[in-house]
């Protein structure tokens, strides 16, 4: 008999989040599982690399939060083994719907960023952390954390058990990434130095200290050109305002979301991760798979793991512009652009400990 698992995502935009959980998907056993993905709203570019052994089911809501009496209704009609969040409101809605039902399911609740920032930046409310924290502590089976750190985070301030939590790297998928790299067009001058940089517009990626230290980038070497994929999440407009001012528009340009960035990586001749906060950056994973060298910011410990310094990237201090320019300037000169592999447990492996821990 198959292992049913419910994934309960609100939509399928292009975060984090949510490439992470394709990624599981595709990399799941389907002989093994029957597999739902159930949505709060059917929408989202990553729709196209559901496989299509995995059911689709639309809530049609227009938020999380009025999902609640439709997943609870759900849930006691399919009877899931597994249910996987990982976004907060998804994983707060989903322990009431759980609440008391006569066979509840085996929670899987994955953390998405670092708890140590959200909180010392303020960004969740007092009201939210209290949800957040009864569901870890009382309704959730296993908390994932992409990292030992986030692991370490957890626990000090969220107060979740030790026991309760799993270390489990984020997964990229290869066999996507080949695909999608296949007879694909150079996007880029080929006689410029093409850098790359992927996330949201959001304060959280620090595109504003990417855009100052490519200034002083430009000010040694015109040959250099900045490209930065993703979309506006609120900070749009304060970027390109930087842009002029810096007078940057023939050297930086914007590609907005891209559903297929990988020929963008593929041709670049350098990525670049100017962030302040992250879970474990998947761009970054996947553009060490394909053997591109890296700067990036120490926000987040684990970058040491996954850098090695001097060899295929750099790693600089958050928001320290020369430090960025420098590393920028200097990355041809790195001996070696190999791949670092991370050994982590199989996707399967992951939902198969369900039975020994509940």
């Amino acid at each position: 008999m198959k292992t049913k698992i419910l994934f309960f995502m609100s939509n399928l935009w292009g975060g984090g989040a949510e490439r992470v959980t394709v990624n599981i998907l595709r990399q799941l056993n389907k002989d093994k599982y029957d597999i739902v993905l159930l949505m709060v709203k059917r929408e989202g570019v990553f729709l196209e690399d559901i496989p299509s052994y995995v059911r689709v089911e639309d809530m049609n809501c227009s938020k999380t939060i009025f999902s609640l009496l439709k997943l609870r209704k759900f849930i006691k009609l399919y009877q899931p083994d597994i249910v996987y969040t990982t976004m907060f409101m998804n994983s707060i809605v989903t322990a009431f719907a759980t609440k008391n039902l006569k066979k509840k399911p085996y929670l899987i609740m994955r953390h998405p960023t670092s708890p140590k920032v959200l909180i010392e930046e303020k960004s969740v409310s007092w009201y939210r952390r209290t949800l957040l924290e009864y569901t870890y502590r009382y309704c959730a089976n296993e908390i994932i954390a992409q990292t030992p750190e986030m692991k370490n985070e957890l626990i000090m301030y969220h107060l979740v058990p030790e026991k309760k939590i799993t270390v489990f790297f984020n997964p990229i998928d290869r066999e996507l990434i080949d695909k999608k790299i296949k007879e694909i067009k150079n996007p880029f001058e080929e006689d410029k130095i093409n850098i790359v940089s992927a996330g949201r517009l959001t304060y959280a990626k620090a595109f504003d200290t990417l855009l100052y230290a490519f200034e002083k980038v430009i000010m040694e070497n015109k040959n250099y050109r900045l490209h930065i994929l993703g979309e506006d999440d609120g900070e749009g407009q304060k970027i390109f305002k930087l842009v002029e001012e810096l007078n940057l528009k023939k050297y930086v340009k914007f590609h907005g979301f891209q559903s297929n960035p990988y020929p963008f990586f593929y041709f670049s001749d350098l990525y670049v991760l100017s962030s302040r906060r992250e879970g474990l950056p998947n761009a970054v994973l996947e553009n060490l798979y394909l053997k591109k060298p890296i700067v990036a910011t120490n926000c987040i410990s684990f970058m040491h793991e996954l850098i090695d310094e001097n060899i295929n990237g750099y790693i600089v201090d958050v928001d320290n512009v020369d430090m960025l320019s420098s590393a920028i300037l200097n990355f041809k000169l790195l001996p070696n652009n190999k791949e670092i592999t991370r050994t982590t447990k199989s996707v399967n492996s992951l939902f198969d400990s369900y039975k020994t821990k509940s």
